[in-house]
């Protein structure tokens, strides 16, 4: 059976991508795999909006299908850790944690410290198209993180794909998901403890700035590198960044304090002084029409009516992943004392005011501003 496998793996593999990935799909990929020198991003970006960058399934390129092959397995880890943290009865939990990186897909877990917390879910549980929409996000957030940097899109006035507003709103997601990542690597690297499932509060005790107990301590030790910085700072660094970090053994004293002298590295010497620019680089390349629909569209995104201005009910939908799902089937049951986490009950009984997350991020600000970082 191996034998088999190994001898027919590179028709598997385009198989797999060809049903996995459209046209767009692939243009983006090969936007993120091929090489990002400054005179070199300028010609692929004028191909990729014209959906001539080379499409390694329909041509004999192996290389290439290695590299796009090895793409989609890091983003599938990542939208597994996410649906994990996304459908979880106890996201307080599962949003300190970070994904087993060491494991094949079907085999890893959420890690905290070297405990193994809940098992990963499973993509191969996910529709057709709810697969396409985690996918899809991934991928193009990874290419506005990728293109970042490059001062001279503006100046290309690059024809911008259509996009629907639900596709905007996945992307958006998929930038709250990998910011919680880094916020779990600052828990783990100091002594945030791992909260147990008996002493969760009523309703999902969601990852939020007021809702995780940092000690004063801890807070003291991250205020340089916790706060808004983090969701526009390191988020936008991509998935190479991501995935290095990723890489330290939470379990061992000294892999964290490793890990913490490099993200304070990358802080310091890395370009990050204007990395919201992903938002400004997304509506370069991509035109939303808040009328316009592709189809595709989930069920859960269209039930559920958010406002950007309702920040906790907005980060609590972005945190449940709820743009992405065809239903409520993967969500915890709905019971007296546990209500559907996306239903109006829910919002009144997890009722917590916005100022309270408006002063913890003003607080980290101005610890930031006050150290002289």
């Amino acid at each position: 059976m191996l034998n088999q496998y190994l001898a027919h793996r590179k028709y598997i593999i385009r198989r797999v991508l060809a049903a996995e990935l459209d046209a767009d799909m692939i243009q983006d990929a090969m936007a993120i795999i091929l090489p990002s020198q400054s005179e070199g991003m300028r010609a692929y970006l004028q191909a990729w909006a014209k959906s001539q960058l080379r499409d390694p399934l329909k041509h004999d390129d192996d290389d290439m299908l290695e590299e796009l092959n090895k793409l989609h397995s890091r983003l599938l880890l990542l939208i597994e850790d996410y649906i994990t943290k996304a459908t979880s009865p106890f996201p307080r939990r599962e949003y300190l944690c970070l994904p087993q990186t060491q494991r094949l897909l079907t085999e890893g877990h959420l890690m905290f410290k070297g405990l193994k917390v809940t098992p990963r879910f499973n993509s191969a549980n996910l529709t057709f198209p709810e697969r396409k929409r985690f996918v899809k996000a991934f991928l193009m957030y990874e290419l506005l993180c990728k293109i970042r940097d490059f001062d001279h899109l503006p100046d290309l006035r690059l024809p911008r794909r259509r996009i629907s507003n639900a596709e905007y709103e996945a992307v958006r997601c998929v930038h709250n998901y990998v910011w919680s990542l880094y916020e779990a690597m600052f828990a783990q690297c100091h002594d945030v403890r791992l909260p147990p499932t008996s002493m969760a509060p009523l309703g999902t005790g969601l990852f939020s700035p007021n809702i995780v107990d940092f000690d004063e301590e801890t807070i003291a030790k991250c205020s340089g590198l916790l706060g808004r910085d983090i969701k526009i700072g390191f988020s936008t660094l991509g998935y190479d960044h991501l995935a290095g970090f990723l890489q330290y053994d939470m379990a061992n004293p000294r892999e964290r304090r490793a890990l913490k002298v490099q993200l304070e590295h990358v802080w310091c010497f890395e370009n990050l002084t204007h990395s919201d620019r992903w938002d400004w680089c997304l509506r370069d390349l991509f035109k939303r029409k808040r009328k316009y629909q592709d189809g595709c569209e989930s069920s859960m995104y269209m039930q559920l009516s958010l406002d950007h201005k309702e920040k906790l009910r907005y980060m609590i939908a972005q945190q449940r992943a709820w743009v992405f799902f065809d239903d409520s089937r993967f969500y915890p049951q709905e019971s007296t004392e546990r209500p559907d986490c996306l239903s109006a009950k829910f919002f009144v009984e997890e009722l917590i005011e916005t100022w309270a997350i408006e002063a913890w991020y003003s607080k980290m600000r101005w610890a930031r501003v006050t150290q002289g970082l």
